[in-house]
């Protein structure tokens, strides 16, 4: 195992879509794959901040390519890996203990100087592609891998940028290996299912915090705040960082983020919460004051599409089948026209809290173990509610497991 990497399964991927190595570069995917940051050159999310090559032959180490501020550090965390280094903008010279009795001046000189590098050495701008390629290449080399066929992640890699990667890698065939990645990082490691799950755990302390504190008046920002305050309390003490995105909507019509809760108000609050980069994703429900009637039927129709769906979300069952069966629940209840592209989603590292595979009508994924799916029955009624059920699951071959404590039911606050 390496960062989160499975060896033998993308060994197994791999030699199913006949690639001799996976070469990413996406900041999400480097992490995933080494456990460690790719660092301030990945800020640009422009290919060649660095490179990591898992090779589908086991016996092989990986490849990282990074920026030569962080390559030490990132030798240290992966002792085993072979890591190269590509000059990045920014300049750092380290001091030699026996050179105290120097000036200043001389001893940042001779720190330089230690370095290595060629007297007309300079820096680019940022990072040149160009650079790391050399050192990716390299890497192919020693592996043995410099006629290989390679799975780049084609989904993030910029337009601009393939042909220069084609053009100095000619002897290797560069093919999409984002299905494979996808595949590979749908299936979670036991160290994944505990961020996703801290993740809902922190969700949740901001959901009941705020449930306890909200009321009428406050305005949309208010009731985020309260959510927020609820998770940083919890999360005090972790080592991992934590960040969250919350998606609120308030009114009947939605209201603007200034206007103020009134009693009668729904709140949907679909909210993300990001542990060491692995983003959870759940929503609750609630009615400012006892709900209408029409808003008490509209999420029991929900609640009912959410257990039928949920019923059907085990191993070996397609992801097509769980979007029929719920859609087929709203029809029953008397939404015949309603169409939703997805009613849920895989969770990890990621730039967004929704990422393969989604529960949709043409999915040809089967639901597997280790997989962690969002399952969610989204009902946007403009002038009655918005609302949206939505919990986390771990696929076990038992069946689905809630990460989830909170009851699904409506709730009133304020």
């Amino acid at each position: 195992m390496t960062g989160f990497v499975d060896r033998q399964r993308a060994t197994h991927l791999m030699e199913r879509a006949n690639i001799d190595a996976l070469v990413l570069c996406a900041p999400e995917a480097f992490h995933y794959a080494t456990g460690v940051s790719i660092g301030p050159a990945g800020l640009f999310r422009r290919a060649g901040a660095g490179f990591v090559v898992i090779p589908a032959r086991q016996d092989l180490p990986i490849g990282v390519v990074a920026a030569d501020f962080n390559a030490t550090q990132l030798q240290r965390a992966l002792p085993d890996a072979v890591v190269r280094g590509h000059p990045i903008w920014i300049e750092s010279a380290t001091l030699d203990a026996s050179t105290s009795g120097q000036g200043l001046a001389q001893r940042i000189e001779a720190g330089l100087a230690s370095s290595g590098r060629a007297p007309d050495f300079s820096r680019p701008a940022t990072f040149e592609l160009a650079n790391s390629v050399h050192q990716l290449k390299q890497i192919l080399a020693g592996f043995g891998l410099d006629r290989a066929t390679i799975g780049v992640d084609l989904d993030f890699i910029a337009a601009a940028d393939f042909p220069v990667m084609q053009a100095m890698l000619p002897a290797c065939p560069m093919v999409d290996g984002s299905p494979v990645l996808d595949r590979l990082r749908a299936i979670k490691s036991q160290g994944e299912i505990d961020l996703l799950q801290q993740g809902i755990i922190l969700s949740e302390a901001g959901l009941e915090r705020l449930q306890v504190d909200a009321m009428a008046g406050m305005r949309q920002a208010d009731l985020i705040a309260l959510y927020r305050e609820g998770v940083a309390t919890a999360a005090a003490g972790l080592s991992h960082p934590v960040v969250t995105a919350e998606y609120v909507t308030l009114g009947a019509p939605a209201k603007g983020a200034d206007a103020k809760a009134m009693p009668g108000d729904p709140l949907k609050c679909d909210m993300v919460c990001t542990v060491g980069g692995y983003a959870s994703d759940m929503s609750r429900n609630f009615t400012f004051g006892p709900p209408s009637a029409e808003q008490a039927e509209l999420h029991a129709i929900a609640e009912r599409a959410f257990e039928d769906g949920l019923a059907t979300l085990v191993p070996g069952t397609s992801l097509a089948h769980v979007h029929r069966v719920a859609t087929e629940s709203l029809a029953r209840q008397g939404l015949r026209s309603y169409r939703r592209g997805h009613f849920g989603h895989g969770v990890g590292q990621s730039v967004f809290s929704e990422q393969w595979p989604f529960i949709s009508a043409d999915s040809e994924v089967v639901a597997e173990a280790g997989m962690v799916l969002a399952f969610e029955i989204p009902l946007y009624i403009d002038g009655l509610a918005s609302f949206n059920l939505e919990d986390q699951f771990l696929i076990t071959p038992d069946g689905p497991i809630a990460m989830n404590r909170l009851p699904r039911r409506l709730e009133t606050i304020g």
